[in-house]
C-alpha cells in the first residue's frame, strides 16, 4: 500500500470501518502546531483526550502533531508581571520554530489568549483560538447564562465575555478573593505538582457559587482544570476548554472525515 506524504498534506489510502459514514479513498489530512501548556499536565491531557477521541470515531491515524512545550516557567513569570508584549514576543519566538511545518496552530492554554489577535496579524496560517471553540459549544445550547473559571489573566482580558456577547450570553465571574485563590493554587502548586485536593474542593465551591448566581453551565477556561473536577462531581453542565480543543484539532486535521459535532 502506497503512503504519499508531503510537508504539510498527507493523503493516505483510507478506508472506513464497517458502519461508519466515511467512505473509501484518500484521507486528506494536515498538521497542528501545538504551543503547549502552560504546565505539561494540561498537554499531556489534552493528547490523551484527542487520542481517544479518534479511537472512539475509529479514524485509521493519529492527526499529526508538531508540540513545542514551552518554558512554563517563563510564560508564568511574564504572566505575573500581566507584560503582554513580552507575552507576544515569547510566542512570535517559540511559535516560529513550528510555523513553517504547520497547516494551523492552536495553543493549549487559555490565558496567552490575551494575545491572539497580534498572533494572528503576524503569522500566514489560521490559528484556531480555544475560546472561540468553546464559546461555539455553548452556542449550540440553550444555555443564556454561563459561569466562567479561568486565572486572572483570562478573567481580566475578556476574551470569553467578549466573544459569549456576540452569542447573546451572559457571564458570571467568581468574587475577586474566589478568583485569586484559584490563580494561587495553579501557579503556586499545581504546576509543581501538588493540590490536586485543595484545587478539587476550590473548583466544587467556585461551581455551586456559579450555580446560586443563575448560571447554566460553567466553563473550565483553563486547561489544567478538568484534571481535577468533571462532569461526575455536578449536574451542571461544564464545558472543558481542553477537551473541546482537543476534538477541534481532530476535525481540523482531518477536514476530509465528516466527524460528530
Amino acid at each position: 500500500m502506497t503512503y504519499i506524504n508531503s510537508p504539510l498534506i498527507n493523503l493516505i489510502p483510507y478506508e472506513a470501518p464497517t458502519g461508519q459514514p466515511h467512505g473509501r479513498g484518500f484521507l486528506k489530512t494536515k498538521t497542528a502546531g501545538v504551543i503547549g501548556g502552560l504546565g505539561p499536565q494540561s498537554t499531556s491531557l489534552f493528547y490523551q483526550t484527542m487520542t481517544d477521541y479518534c479511537l472512539a470515531q475509529e479514524l485509521p491515524r493519529f492527526p499529526r502533531l508538531l508540540i513545542n512545550s514551552v518554558n512554563m516557567w517563563e510564560v508564568t513569570e511574564i504572566l505575573k508581571q500581566k507584560d503582554l508584549g513580552r507575552l507576544l514576543s515569547f510566542l512570535q519566538k517559540e511559535i516560529g520554530l513550528i510555523q513553517d511545518q504547520s497547516d494551523f496552530l492552536v495553543m493549549v492554554c487559555n490565558s496567552i489568549h490575551a494575545v491572539i489577535e497580534p498572533i494572528r496579524e503576524f503569522l500566514d496560517i489560521p490559528v484556531l483560538a480555544i475560546h472561540e471553540e468553546v464559546c461555539k459549544e455553548v452556542a449550540k445550547t440553550d444555555i443564556k447564562k454561563i459561569g466562567v473559571l479561568g486565572t486572572k489573566t483570562t478573567v481580566a482580558n475578556r476574551f470569553y465575555q467578549e466573544e459569549l456577547s456576540k452569542y447573546n450570553i451572559d457571564v458570571a465571574l467568581l468574587p475577586p478573593a474566589q478568583e485569586a485563590a484559584f490563580d494561587t493554587v495553579i501557579f503556586e502548586e499545581i504546576l509543581y505538582g501538588r493540590g490536586e485536593g485543595k484545587m478539587k474542593k476550590l473548583m466544587i465551591k467556585a461551581i455551586e457559587y456559579l450555580r446560586r448566581q443563575a448560571c447554566e453551565g460553567v466553563i473550565l477556561a483553563c486547561t489544567e482544570l478538568p484534571l481535577f473536577a468533571s462532569q461526575a462531581d455536578t449536574d451542571i453542565p461544564l464545558f472543558s476548554s481542553t477537551d473541546i480543543l482537543a476534538k477541534t484539532v481532530v476535525n481540523s486535521c482531518f477536514p476530509s472525515v465528516p466527524l460528530p459535532d
